[in-house]
């Protein structure tokens, strides 16, 4: 994970950029208790800044400016959030780290979080439902299947794996001999 761009965003601009890097890093939607926000707000920001989890932005007449390390520095944040860490813990695990170590940590965990997505989605059971339709005869849907074309050509489709099957069973060697 290199973290690109400019170094003087607004707080609005920083949090847009945030949200992008959060998103593509796969860390959003992993608080399964929802007590933790994906995505940090104004207000957060702030609160982070006041525990000194944030460093302080830049101010430029009225107007705070933040950079490349404020980008990493939340997104190290939000890394440690995924493994359910409180705030304190957090920040004495970022206290005093480079730029490079906390995009270290972030690609790190990132990585561990991708993985583990990947290894549940390969290992996620298939569920099927199966309609008798006749003896011998049974339709398998699998569990959320909804049709992508109309019922009509849906049909036909059925209708000519039907016309396959039995066709299939008047052929010879199905004679049993």
């Amino acid at each position: 994970m290199v973290v690109q761009g400019h170094d003087a965003y607004t707080l609005e601009e920083l949090l847009t950029e945030v949200g992008k890097l959060v998103t593509s890093l796969g860390l959003l939607g992993v608080q399964k208790d929802n007590r933790v926000s994906d995505l940090p707000d104004v207000r957060t920001v702030r609160y982070y800044t006041s525990l000194g989890l944030l460093d302080r932005p830049q101010i430029v007449g009225r107007q705070g400016i933040y950079g490349r390390r404020h980008i990493l520095q939340l997104l190290a944040i939000k890394a440690l959030q995924t493994l359910s860490l409180p705030l304190q813990e957090i920040q004495n695990k970022l206290f005093g780290l480079s730029d490079a170590e906390l995009e270290g940590l972030t690609a790190a965990i990132s990585g561990q979080r991708q993985a583990a997505m990947r290894d549940e989605l390969q290992t996620r059971p298939v569920l099927w439902r199966e309609i008798v339709v006749a003896p011998g005869l049974k339709l398998m849907v699998e569990d959320g299947w909804s049709p992508e074309s109309d019922a009509d050509a849906l049909l036909n489709m059925m209708r000519a794996a039907l016309h396959l099957i039995i066709k299939d069973q008047r052929r010879p060697e199905h004679d049993g001999g």
